[in-house]
């Protein structure tokens, strides 16, 4: 009779990025009474999260056999991998050497099918929005089963960040320091890699600066071939850049300092942690959108739109799909102070509602506590009990009320009527072979 489920978290990696920071979210909010937690990360040059680990159970591991043998000293019960989809020999080696009485449920990223070995043994697939589930459906032809394909929202700490909040006077010291006086501030943090930037973020600071000169613009995590560029096509005293930062203290004192925060991503989001803490401290989004194609066209992984479940466009921010019309979304709202309170409280209410950790919890643990079930384990009914109280966030009936109406919200932007001109198409495609020429460039010198 299992008293204590234990399951294993495997990583790539414990960096900065938003992956990682969930799973230290998961291991801080899963209840120690009924779980006991371990975590694997296959690769131990990147440890930015390992100090918001607070348990013993931490290993860095990249071998299969050495894995698996930790998983049978353990006694391990599940393994709950965190992944981008995709088919990896590692997974396959992992999946292949179990024990057949050990669960295994992914959290899919990249709504990515695997058709190894480890997608074959992988019984339950979780994914961190609505649309990326039904994207994961779409591309690869595969019905919405509820019992094998899950939602948990990206999971927001709001405790953490709500627990030590800046002071109005830390506040302004901060601003202070970067410049700002009573300036109108936008601002966009991405982790300082090219797959997050793209030229509508160039695009949306000239269109910008041209239509209000006088918005401040802060950065965080802007990619070094990037940095000339925006300081050349806009106006370079209201643009500040910031390098990247994993303290949640100095992230509050950006959240607090902004008014919007502007998301652009020529990948998109699966669900983007950005936005759901902007919201958190009650700030307007805009995004653009980033439809799926339909098909994939043999390759792994295509855009995701996962964003636009977490903005509505004209009721907590806008949506919209070029940099014009971002330009113009974020002038309106620079003067409208009331619509940007609005906004405000409403995405505060959302995260507290839907996106909370204590929320996104409780439906991974019955994810966890259902997949234990189906391999013929028995709980004791101290754990029957927990398993039954819990409920599944967001239902069968709510993810498939995205499977309606994704392709009506594709329709419901910001500015519909601004339509890219053949000039902006030129400029955009100019800075495009502008960039692939300087990176081959760069290539070439560095291999001589």
């Amino acid at each position: 009779m299992v008293s204590k489920i234990k399951i294993v978290s495997v990583i790539s990696d414990l960096g900065i990025g938003g992956t990682s920071r969930q799973l230290t979210t998961i291991d801080k909010y899963l209840n120690k009474d009924f779980f006991e937690h371990y975590i694997i990360s296959t690769n131990s040059d990147d440890k930015a999260r390992v100090k918001f680990i607070k348990n013993n159970n931490l290993f860095f591991v990249s071998d299969p056999y050495k894995i698996v043998q930790l998983i049978e000293e353990k006694g391990i019960d599940l393994l709950f991998f965190q992944r981008h989809g995709r088919n990896e020999l590692l997974h396959d080696k992992i999946s292949n050497l179990l024990n057949e009485d050990v669960s295994v449920v992914e959290l899919n990223i990249f709504s990515s099918k695997d058709y190894g070995d480890f997608g074959k043994k992988c019984g339950a697939h979780v994914f961190v929005s609505s649309i990326n589930l039904l994207k994961y459906c779409r591309q690869n032809k595969i019905d919405f089963d509820f019992k094998k394909h899950k939602v948990m929202h990206a999971l927001v700490d709001s405790d953490n960040f709500l627990k030590d909040v800046p002071t109005d006077l830390n506040v302004i010291d901060y601003k202070s320091k970067l410049g700002i006086k009573d300036e109108f501030v936008i601002g966009r943090i991405a982790r300082p890699v090219m797959g997050k930037w793209d030229d509508m973020t160039i695009l949306m600071w000239k269109k910008l600066c041209k239509i209000n000169n006088k918005i401040k613009f802060i950065v965080y995590g802007v990619p070094d071939c990037r940095k000339k560029m925006l300081e050349k096509i806009g106006i370079s005293n209201n643009l500040i850049m910031l390098d990247s930062t994993s303290s949640d203290y100095e992230l509050s004192l950006f959240y607090n300092s902004i008014d919007v925060l502007v998301h652009i991503s020529p990948i998109g989001e699966c669900s983007s942690a950005a936005i759901d803490e902007a919201m958190l401290f009650k700030k307007p989004v805009i995004v653009n959108s980033t439809p799926f194609p339909k098909y994939t066209f043999f390759r792994s992984h295509t855009r995701d739109n996962g964003q636009l479940e977490q903005v509505t466009n004209g009721k907590n921010g806008y949506i919209v799909k070029n940099a014009t019309a971002m330009a113009k979304a974020i002038d309106k709202l620079s003067k409208d102070s009331v619509l940007v309170k609005e906004f405000g409280n409403i995405n505060y209410k959302k995260v507290l509602n839907n996106y909370d950790a204590k929320i996104g919890i409780k439906t991974l643990e019955k994810i966890f506590l259902e997949s234990v079930l189906d391999k013929g384990k028995k709980l004791s009914n101290y754990i029957l009990k927990y398993y039954d109280s819990l409920k599944f966030y967001p239902d069968k009936n709510m993810i498939d009320e995205w499977f309606e109406k994704y392709d009506k919200v594709l329709c419901d932007v910001y500015c519909i009527e601004c339509q890219d001109t053949n000039i902006e198409k030129i400029k955009g495609s100019l800075l495009k072979v502008k960039r692939k020429l300087k990176s081959f460039i760069s290539r070439v010198f560095n291999n001589k």
